[in-house]
């Protein structure tokens, strides 16, 4: 078992995405073998298979890694589901699809339709964790708020999804005025989105 805190498991671990990362930028997903990574990352495939079971695993801990980082602190820490956090959520939301999109060649539907459930997953978590906080009624219930967190991302991600690959401009205050209202319509919990 590898020891997580360890610094040079941190380092190899570190190794590892940044040469997968290097690699989702010149190569397709489906492409991309356990031998690259290792040969990029210079360790053997031994060591690639103590810290991931494969380039599955590689992917969801680079995607999970990367937007929670994007959290900030008001959403991590938001007692209810407000107005602002939502417009918080939709606009990191778009932004980490922005990014990821053009870090990576999305050549392939494989890689994309697992990035985009990894999303929805961490965003339905973030927002079922913010329900569970706040005093509504509605989410008493644990299974409630998960039903209700599911739907909600589901609308966050799609439209800030639609709005990377349909939109022309980047009129994120646009998506935002779009996005917010209804989200939050849908809640039951209509507040000005500009609060």
């Amino acid at each position: 078992m590898v020891n997580q805190d360890d610094p040079r498991v941190l380092r190899t671990r570190q190794l590892i995405r940044e040469a997968f990362r290097v690699l989702l930028q010149k190569k397709e997903f489906d492409a991309i073998t356990i031998k690259d990574i290792a040969q990029r990352a210079t360790i053997n495939r031994a060591t690639f298979y103590a810290h991931y079971e494969d380039k599955y695993a590689l992917l969801e801990d680079i995607t999970e890694q990367a937007f929670h980082k994007m959290f900030p602190e008001q959403v991590i820490n938001a007692q209810e589901f407000t107005g602002e956090i939502c417009n918080q959520l939709i606009l990191l939301t778009h932004n980490y699809i922005v990014n990821f999109y053009q870090i990576c060649r999305f050549d392939s539907k494989s890689i994309a339709t697992l990035v985009d459930e990894k999303i929805k997953e961490m965003l339905q978590q973030m927002i079922e964790s913010i329900f569970l906080k706040g005093d509504t009624s509605r989410m008493s219930e644990h299974h409630n708020a998960k039903i209700i967190s599911a739907m909600t991302a589901s609308a966050i991600y799609g439209a800030a999804h639609y709005w990377f690959m349909f939109r022309e401009n980047d009129r994120t205050d646009l998506l935002v005025n779009i996005a917010c209202p209804y989200v939050m319509n849908g809640l039951g919990l209509y507040r000005n989105c500009d609060e």
